[in-house]
């Protein structure tokens, strides 16, 4: 799990200091090193975050193919999980390896089949691979979006890179919101990330999704899909007791698959049934792997988000280790602006707890993170999927794993952990879990006035009765009424004072500021005004957004004047 970055010029050899620049701005992702390969108009970067083979030989950009060894040139930024599998597979073919990477796996299947070799891979991906011998770029990013990747292009240049920060480090680029972007994503508030290709950034696009890009050596772009997850559903059982089991024998091999590392693993472990499942997986998995499980918590103490009883029970049901963060309200604020920039885009909440368990298990030597996304998107496990009609459920459902919310809630998991170097490695996002998922009927998913019913009988006699059998729900959030009511004050006002606020196209500033000011200092927020709250704070989200990633204001600055 890395960082990658890369030029393509036109006219002129790349520069290393440019390049240098460009990956080093993504060092958090990679703290394990810096890999720089430059050949006339290309320059391939990498920032490591060594997770198999920790020695040098897995160095990024990596040579593979030719007589030379040296035909292919790859960066990636991903986790391969069957990598053994078609590691044997491809040696059989004739090849060899020098690594015990993924990495050399991905570049020798790449060899071998040419992008036919994307559906062969379960994991999750992005990454570029120069042909020296065709003049060649190649990209390509994994089913669901779950690793990012990025590029921009003008007369002179291509340029890729994992995170939009990057961006900002290369000379000539001319950094400004993109409106339209920013109209979207305000009124849908997450949906903007699955939408399509435009970001926040003029002129920085997204890979999409299950798609590839060649750059052509006449330097034109040809970008395909690759995957689409409703022509790989499969037949599954009629008998629902059939489904169930088949449904547990696919969690738990994806599972095993995802502890294959040879750095520490630990777990996320809200107390909900999706990290619920995947901890007490990984405990039944134990004498397998030879190693004691870790979960991380994180607990608000006093507060009706605390959902440490729960975890408590996973816990103690699976013999697990658990390691507490505990969320303290004043000191979590230290914090804010320092995640904002950290998740690169605009959301509807504070990232602080999610972006603080991640920087608590790096603390911890934890570097790989099993965590339970997507059981609501795939499963309903939201309270308004009941309100279906039984007839559009998968189709619902279809959108939101590939459209909103599942893409912006994966690219949001991504920032804040790779933010302290730490893998998330998503089991329930198993591509063949995926599919199956939607081959079941609505009943499966949603029976008996609980959500999520296949996966809860799947986990019977693996997870405690009393989180298997859990009816209510917690997001992940910080306490947004709370704050507004009281120590956000200070950054509320520095935000609705300045001019992004008051001059902005999309809302009435001056009107606002009262309204928000006024309710602030008088701390009557409640939380019948939780959706209100949400949308204020989106639009003070934007404006920092603007100061940090357009304005180049300061994150010291912004902490002073707040």
């Amino acid at each position: 799990m890395c960082a990658i970055a890369g030029f393509l010029h036109r006219t002129q050899p790349a520069d290393r200091g440019a390049l240098s620049r460009l990956t080093d701005a993504m060092a958090h992702r990679g703290p394990d090193g810096q890999g720089l390969w430059l050949e006339g108009p290309v320059g391939l970067g990498h920032r490591r975050l060594a997770i198999l083979d920790l020695s040098d030989a897995g160095r990024n950009p990596m040579g593979y193919g030719g007589e030379d060894g040296q035909r292919y040139w790859i960066v990636y930024n991903g986790e391969i999980y069957n990598y053994l599998e078609l590691r044997s597979v491809l040696q059989a073919a004739g090849h060899r390896f020098r690594t015990a990477t993924d990495t050399e796996v991905v570049v020798a299947a790449f060899d071998q089949w040419g992008l036919d070799c994307l559906p062969r891979f379960n994991g999750m991906w992005a990454f570029a691979i120069w042909d020296r011998q065709e003049h060649r770029l190649v990209l390509a990013r994994d089913r669901f979006g779950i690793k990012p990747l990025y590029y921009t292009q003008d007369d002179e240049r291509f340029v890729f890179a994992s995170e939009l920060k990057a961006f900002a480090s290369l000379d000539g680029f001319t950094r400004a919101l993109d409106g339209e972007q920013a109209a979207a994503t305000l009124d849908g508030l997450n949906a903007a990330e699955g939408e399509g290709p435009r970001t926040l950034m003029a002129g920085v696009l997204r890979l999409m999704p299950g798609h590839a890009m060649v750059v052509e050596p006449d330097k034109t772009l040809r970008v395909t899909r690759w995957w689409e997850t409703r022509d790989h559903v499969p037949a599954v059982p009629e008998r629902y007791e059939e489904q169930v089991e088949a449904f547990r024998a696919l969690l738990v091999d994806a599972v095993r698959l995802r502890l294959r590392s040879d750095r520490p693993v630990g777990a996320s472990l809200s107390g909900g049934v999706d990290s619920g499942a995947i901890a007490s997986v990984m405990a039944m998995l134990r004498k397998e792997t030879g190693s004691d499980v870790h979960a991380f918590v994180a607990t608000f103490p006093g507060t009706e988000l605390d959902e440490r009883p729960y975890a408590d029970a996973v816990v103690a049901g699976g013999g697990i280790t658990p390691h507490y963060w505990a969320f303290e309200p004043q000191g979590a604020l230290s914090d804010v602006l320092d995640s904002i920039w950290a998740m690169e885009d605009v959301w509807s909440t504070i990232a602080v707890p999610m972006w603080s368990l991640y920087r608590e298990m790096r603390r911890r030597n934890i570097t790989v993170s099993l965590d339970g996304h997507g059981g609501d998107e795939l499963l309903c496990g939201y309270h308004w999927f009941l309100d279906w009609p039984m007839g559009v459920v998968n189709d619902n459902l279809y959108r939101a794993v590939h459209v909103d919310p599942l893409p912006a809630i994966l690219r949001n998991f991504d920032r804040c952990s790779m933010a302290h170097g730490v893998e998330v490695r998503m089991p329930l996002l198993d591509w063949r879990l995926v599919c199956f998922a939607f081959g079941l009927p609505p009943a499966a998913k949603v029976g008996g006035g609980y959500t999520k019913r296949i996966l809860r009988d799947a986990m019977a006699g693996i997870m405690p009765e009393a989180v298997r059998r859990r009816r209510s729900k917690l997001g992940f959030n910080s306490p947004m009424v709370t704050w507004f009511n009281g120590a956000l004050r200070p950054l509320i006002r520095t935000v609705l004072d300045h001019p992004l606020w008051l001059e902005s196209p999309w809302w009435d500033g001056p009107v606002l500021r009262r309204e928000i000011l006024d309710r602030s200092e008088a701390g009557t927020w409640t939380s019948e005004d939780w959706d209100g709250v949400l949308r204020h704070w989106t639009r003070m989200n934007l404006v920092l957004w603007r100061l940090l990633f357009v304005e180049g204001e300061r994150l010291d600055r912004l902490r002073w004047a707040s």
